[in-house]
């Protein structure tokens, strides 16, 4: 098996969240610069609004309760699905947030956000961290490595369309450095979605006055 698929399977969480990143990091660079010199600025952005539930941005003092509740069942809820099936010993949860990075970057390139300023904004490795979605891809990628051996179907053979079960739910168990990575991504996320509340809420003030 090779480095990178070897590392995703570990049976320690840590060596596969660490891979996981670093496939996240060089996939969202890919998407950055792309979008950045290709796409047309705020091309995507019909895509991207679509996504984002009508009415979400005059929810209040609850908005950072909304923006949980779309995470969870649409980020966390897909990698939980994704995470039942495997191809080979790859386990389908990991693409859920790599597939997030990617679409993240493309639209911080074309400047394809619903709630935006004007102007593409170049690949600098120094505003990373400053935007939320980083950090809630942060927390999908803890959630898909803590998750990452629980797979309970997959194919024989790479090519073969069935699917073979190999463990069942009642089967499945998670060590504690597993819940651990869990627990934080839920605390990561749930930091994330009062930082995003505030940040709107002061958005549409300024808008306001």
């Amino acid at each position: 098996m090779g480095r990178v698929p070897g590392a995703l399977t570990r049976r320690h969480p840590a060596p596969r969240a660490l891979t996981a990143v670093v496939v996240a990091l060089a996939g969202r660079a890919a998407a950055w610069t792309g979008s950045y010199l290709i796409i047309g600025e705020g091309a995507p952005r019909e895509v991207m609004a679509s996504r984002v539930p009508e009415g979400i941005f005059q929810a209040g003092p609850s908005l950072a309760v909304t923006i949980s509740s779309w995470n969870l069942p649409f980020g966390v809820g897909s990698i939980v699905l994704g995470s039942m099936f495997a191809i080979g010993r790859i386990s389908l949860g990991y693409f859920a947030p790599w597939w997030r990075a990617i679409g993240h970057r493309v639209a911080l390139g074309s400047n394809s956000f619903v709630l935006t300023a004007p102007g593409k904004l170049a690949p600098d490795p120094s505003v990373l961290w400053q935007r939320i979605g980083a950090r809630e891809i942060l927390a999908d990628v803890l959630v898909a490595a803590a998750l990452a051996n629980i797979r309970m179907w997959r194919p024989r053979h790479w090519r073969d369309m069935k699917l073979a079960r190999v463990r069942a739910v009642a089967d499945v168990r998670l060590r504690a450095t597993e819940v651990a990575r869990l627990a934080a991504a839920f605390a990561l996320l749930a930091w994330t979605a009062n930082i995003e509340a505030a940040g709107v809420a002061a958005f549409l003030s300024r808008l306001a006055d």
